[in-house]
């Protein structure tokens, strides 16, 4: 009775779980270059139940197997395009295909010193609502720059610019850079980082260096000036999503509390006889 309390209450945690995902997708159906995610769930390794010590069993015998729940297996993100929309703002792009905006990332809270010394990291996205910031460079809406071909950040100094479909950034007849685009092999190596930004996913070696999972691949990218890339949510999945899992979290708390039930009646009235 207390296994079936246990495999009632994993498939009630692993539901919570699959619900902060689906709210999360409906929460940035607006997000300009959001990508849906979706949880998977995997059950734990069956048990072998065998019958020993009992005196009507001459020999071993075997029962079954038994099952103790499910558990999250895996999060993972869908990269299909989303929409493009039309915003007239020469600082929006948008990007067809499977290629990503290269980010210079610096975290915050660092001191001007440690800013200095600090050297910016690689940070992909496909969120391509960028601005002129204040000294004239091609930025995120939170300031990181936006990485050009040179490997360095994009510098504009004016909003009347040009970008090519092949990334090239003009001023007037003059080719300033080109916006650095790559693509990955395999995406699922991309985690979320937050502010629409990607990272690789990899593990530290021995000596504790980092060591990135892949490696991008440059390529030419098919970039659209005064659009954005929307989100890939699918309202209507989602939805669906939502109460497929409210039904089966709410089927499984009825299983716990019939078990509850079952216990008080065993410690309460049975006990009595």
């Amino acid at each position: 009775m207390l296994r079936g309390l246990y495999t009632a209450t994993t498939a009630m945690l692993a539901q919570s779980r699959k619900m902060d995902v689906v709210t999360n997708n409906l929460t940035n159906v607006e997000t300009t270059g959001f990508k849906a995610d979706t949880m998977t769930t995997r059950s734990f390794k069956d048990m072998l139940i065998s019958r020993i010590y009992d005196p009507s069993v001459y020999q071993y015998r075997q029962v079954g197997p038994l099952n103790l729940g499910i558990h999250v297996d895996q999060v993972f993100t869908e990269f299909e395009q989303g929409a493009f929309e039309e915003t007239r703002r020469s600082t929006d792009l948008a990007l067809a295909g499977e290629g990503f905006f290269v980010v210079n990332w610096v975290p915050s809270g660092l001191t001007e010193d440690e800013e200095y010394e600090f050297e910016p990291e690689e940070r992909y996205t496909r969120a391509g609502n960028f601005a002129i910031d204040g000294e004239g460079y091609l930025v995120t809406p939170n300031g990181y720059y936006v990485q050009g071909q040179s490997g360095e950040p994009i510098l504009i100094g004016t909003s009347e610019f040009v970008v090519d479909g092949d990334g090239a950034v003009r001023v007037g007849e003059e080719v300033i850079d080109y916006i650095r685009v790559v693509r990955f092999e395999d995406p699922t190596v991309l985690r979320k980082q937050g502010d629409m930004l990607y990272s690789i996913y990899g593990a530290t070696d021995e000596f504790g260096d980092f060591e990135p999972a892949a490696e991008p691949e440059d390529i030419i990218g098919d970039i659209r000036q005064g659009f954005v890339e929307a989100s890939n949510v699918d309202i209507a999945r989602e939805m669906v999503r939502m109460m497929e899992t409210y039904r089966s979290y709410e089927i499984n708390q009825r299983v716990i509390n019939m078990f509850d039930e079952s216990l008080r009646i065993s410690v309460n009235d049975i006990a009595k006889f």
